[in-house]
């Protein structure tokens, strides 16, 4: 009953969040260009903000009775919830148009295109709470794990035969929930992005900006935890992630990559970069208003590959808050220790104008490595 109160809090945060900034950009060009709010645009307002709220809550309630399901049911189950919430929301929208307008004798036709015009707006951001509602289900059932694993450790000190089984859970485990531990200020920065897009009938942008975040989540739901991926699919993953970020900050955040072809192939434990490119963008370009350029660079020493995450930011402004003792940052020392050992190290630190994390793992495959020391 606790888990699901606080998956309830976070739901009715998000709805609270998500209608209240969307509800404010829509009456922002009233006021604005009128000097005032009319009495009929805040009822107009206050009605789409209650029931736009409500279907937030039945979509909250889809996605939890689908936790357990396969990934084709969750899709096809919230795929029609979505289509149900954007539908009777253009439903109140019409209904709450032509009510407050028809003193004015407005054109009912024109009112229902504008109105068939929102609901795709509408499917959209219901489409984004959704994912960001089952992301929150997936983050439970990662809780769920680790309380297990809690009762499996506890379990070993009456049983010794079971250590090996309960260590080798524990790895498993702890992997899953380091990998799994996504940030949820791109979620609601990306969201507030796109009720800006839609509110102002900018619908190809904000489709885009969804079709990218859309990638970004489905790579990170389906990737397995304790898989490895080459270097190339590592920072495409990034990439796509650069891009949800780059509708937020245009031209103040600039991105090079550098991974010379030879090295493409090679093996990293999945989402190892994500970390470090979000306290980047997090800690150097989110602070300032000037340009901030972050390099990705992938080199081989010796037996061993060396990928670095390198921002040109103000030192002044992040050097007290990046000294290594980020869950970020820390959470990649973990992996890599769980995987590499003493192979698998990371340096952190800040530069003249910037700041450095800096990755270093064995070329050789984990599960090699593994097999070698046996």
């Amino acid at each position: 009953m606790e888990r699901f109160s606080a998956d309830t809090r976070q739901a009715a945060w998000l709805g609270f969040s998500v209608w209240t900034v969307s509800c404010g950009l829509f009456v922002l060009p009233t006021y604005f260009g009128a000097g005032e709010l009319p009495a009929r645009v805040l009822e107009h307002v206050g009605a789409l903000y209650v029931v736009g709220i409500a279907l937030t809550t039945l979509i909250h309630l889809a996605a939890v009775r689908v936790r357990d399901r396969s990934i084709a049911t969750k899709l096809i189950t919230m795929f029609v919830a979505v289509a149900v919430a954007a539908i009777l929301l253009g439903v109140a929208d019409f209904t709450a148009t032509w009510w407050l307008r028809l003193a004015a004798r407005d054109d009912p036709f024109a009112t229902i295109a504008r109105t068939l015009n929102n609901v795709v707006g509408y499917f959209w951001l219901y489409g984004l709470i959704a994912a960001i509602l089952v992301v929150i289900q997936v983050n439970r059932t990662v809780r769920e794990r680790e309380r297990e694993l809690a009762d499996a450790r506890a379990a070993e000190i009456e049983a010794r035969a079971l250590a090996a089984k309960a260590e080798a859970a524990a790895s498993a485990a702890r992997l899953a929930a380091l990998t799994y531990q996504l940030n949820p200020h791109l979620l609601f920065n990306a969201l507030n992005a796109a009720s800006s897009l839609v509110v102002n009938h900018r619908n190809e942008q904000a489709e885009a900006l969804l079709a990218k975040l859309s990638a970004f989540l489905r790579s990170t739901l389906v990737t397995d935890p304790q898989s490895t991926v080459t270097i190339g699919q590592e920072l495409t993953t990034v990439e796509t992630y650069l891009d949800v970020e780059a509708v937020r900050f245009g031209e103040r955040l600039r991105v090079v990559l550098d991974c010379p072809p030879e090295l493409e192939d090679a093996p990293v434990p999945s989402f190892l970069l994500q970390p470090l490119v979000e306290n980047a963008v997090k800690y150097a370009v989110a602070p300032t208003r000037h340009a901030v350029t972050l390099r990705i660079a992938v080199t081989q020493d010796g037996d061993d590959l060396v990928v670095t995450v390198e921002d040109d930011g103000d030192p002044a402004k992040v050097t007290d808050v990046r000294k290594g003792t980020g869950v970020g940052l820390a959470n990649v020392r973990q992996r890599l220790d769980v995987l590499y050992g003493e192979r698998g190290t990371l340096r952190a630190g800040p530069l003249p104008h910037g700041f450095r994390a800096s990755v270093r793992l064995p070329l050789a495959p984990a599960d090699a490595l593994t097999a070698e020391a046996g």
